[in-house]
């Protein structure tokens, strides 16, 4: 105590830090204490004055928010973090954190974020040339690939990285990899059940199978923090499907201890959905319904697609065995519902980013030996991204960018406590400039009030196109006060602009602030206060 007291403030923070940043980096640790220990760590180093170790500390607290299923939040973080970690001794953090953004990215959607974050890590393993890295890159490409919806493309690029690479010495990389094989095996599987392929769903269970009992066997060499808890769900869960029901539970139980003592609370519900389908299998279909029906009450809307139609169809497979026809056909509906929103959006970002065939072969050949170069295919994911969510005639965003954007932005300023402004603009009069001077000066209107619009916010600010004449401003961290004045400095800016058309051009503008850090709430206020302007007679800012 006394030592503690005397010494140097400086001296007693270092240690505090050191021992801070130690628990957020520790492997296996539960992700919500290593959040708060990153957390802490970042308090000490803002209060040093030491940006490295700010940097380390943001970044590790980024991989436990993955690790906790806090996606969006994640890489909203991640993007201001990862361009801080350049000092030499941080690249095996830059590596990790990469690795975290890929996977998010690809729970959420953001495959273009994805790719991106996997394509650098493509780039690292070039640079290496180890076997390890190479491997490292093979999985991350084969995640986007399989979220995407090509399973069977995802499986081929990993087995022939893992021929390629796997023989070496055990490494966290080959658990990693050998693991995902069985994982996307087992995806696949559930998809094949009941379709009439059963030769093609027995080779899938046995391909997966005899990669789930290598991980186990790395697992013992080789320990790997939440894959002590996914190599014997997945393995328990391919044994189960294969029919070997005593076989499949003590891993299952063994995956579930772990998962909840560890607050992997993602993995934890997929491995109830697979000890509710062991309990029908062992022919007490009451129980089952009664373990699955209480986990998707647990779950709610959080749960992960894959496992919610999974508990779904388990539900369905119990009240079938169990005479509940009715109950039954709503569970499949559910089930089928949710598998098809998956499908389609796997089909939307197939289609936007362009990855074909031909190019998941690219994105193997990368990874295999990663030699090729993978500027080109990242090049071109981010200019048909970007496209997708640009409006065509103003080059503003649109809808969608603005809801990505907003899907980012917002819940981390909720949880930072700052504020956000949002503004819905509209042009005063708009069919009358069409009708008197024609659809060609009305669209010249709007691209010269998109310029505008530019030159009178911040580069962070977010800016799109709702529609029509209707424009939306989000200005992150400021409050309402200020944001009336940039939007009052706007409208007269629109007003004297010299729009070469008899009686000029004005706006008519709503201004809402947070809370609450929603975007759908936030538009509504914005579009009341719009019209409320609009009564009012126009050409005015009105603040709700």
């Amino acid at each position: 105590m006394t030592a503690l007291t005397d010494a140097p403030p400086t001296q007693t923070l270092d240690s505090e830090l050191a021992a801070a940043m130690a628990a957020a980096a520790e492997p296996g640790t539960n992700p919500e204490a290593g959040l708060r220990a990153a957390r802490r760590a970042l308090s000490w180093a803002t209060q040093l004055q030491r940006s490295a170790d700010e940097a380390a500390a943001q970044a590790w607290a980024c991989t436990h928010l993955s690790r906790m299923g806090r996606h969006a939040e994640m890489l909203a973080q991640s993007r201001f973090v990862l361009p801080r970690l350049t000092e030499a001794q941080q690249r095996g953090l830059r590596r990790e954190l990469l690795r975290f953004m890929t996977l998010s990215a690809s729970e959420i959607g953001a495959f273009d974020v994805a790719l991106d974050a996997a394509h650098e890590l493509s780039q690292v393993s070039r640079d290496s040339g180890t076997s390890n890295d190479a491997l490292a890159a093979a999985f991350l490409l084969a995640v986007c690939i399989e979220r995407m919806g090509d399973s069977w493309q995802a499986v081929r690029l990993l087995t022939e990285a893992l021929a390629a690479y796997g023989e070496a010495a055990p490494s966290h990389p080959v658990l990693v990899a050998t693991n995902a094989v069985c994982a996307i095996n087992l995806g696949m599987a559930h998809r094949l059940r009941d379709t009439g392929a059963d030769e093609e769903l027995q080779t899938t269970l046995a391909s997966g199978r005899r990669q789930g009992d290598r991980a186990l066997a790395l697992l013992a060499l080789v320990p790997g923090d939440t894959y002590e808890v996914a190599v014997p769900g997945n393995l328990g869960e391919t044994l189960l499907l294969q029919g070997h029901v005593d076989a499949a539970r003590p891993l299952l139980l063994e995956a579930l201890e772990l998962a909840s003592a560890r607050g992997l609370k993602a993995h934890a519900w997929r491995v109830r959905t697979s000890l509710a389908d062991w309990t029908l299998a062992a022919g007490d279909a009451g129980h089952a319904r009664q373990l699955v029906l209480g986990l998707i009450a647990e779950m709610g809307d959080g749960a992960p697609q894959q496992t919610a139609i999974r508990a779904h169809d388990s539900a369905y497979r119990s009240c079938r065995a169990l005479g509940l026809y009715e109950e039954a056909l709503r569970h499949l509906e559910t089930a089928e519902r949710i598998d098809r929103q998956r499908t389609t959006s796997q089909l939307r970002s197939q289609s936007q980013l362009f990855v074909t065939r031909g190019e998941a072969d690219r994105a193997r050949a990368q990874a295999d030996l990663a030699h090729a170069d993978a500027a080109w295919q990242r090049q071109r994911a981010a200019e048909y991204a970007a496209a997708a969510e640009r409006d065509a005639l103003t080059g503003l965003g649109n809808r969608r960018h603005l809801e990505r954007r907003c899907a980012e932005l917002l819940p981390a300023l909720a949880k930072e406590g700052a504020a956000v402004s949002l503004a819905l603009l509209d042009v005063d009069h708009f069919k009358l400039v069409n009708d008197t001077h024609g659809h060609a000066a009305g669209d010249q209107v709007l691209v010269q009030l998109a310029q505008l619009l530019r030159e009178n916010t911040r580069t962070g600010d977010v800016l799109a196109r709702h529609g029509g004449e209707e424009f939306v401003i989000v200005l992150p961290g400021m409050p309402l006060q200020r944001a009336a004045e940039v939007c009052e400095r706007l409208r007269e800016r629109v007003a004297a602009h010299d729009w070469a058309l008899t009686g000029g051009v004005t706006v008519s503008i709503g201004l809402v602030a947070s809370p609450p850090h929603e975007l759908r709430a936030l538009l509504q206020r914005a579009d009341e206060a719009m019209y409320r302007a609009k009564r009012d007679g126009r050409n005015s800012v009105v603040v709700a």
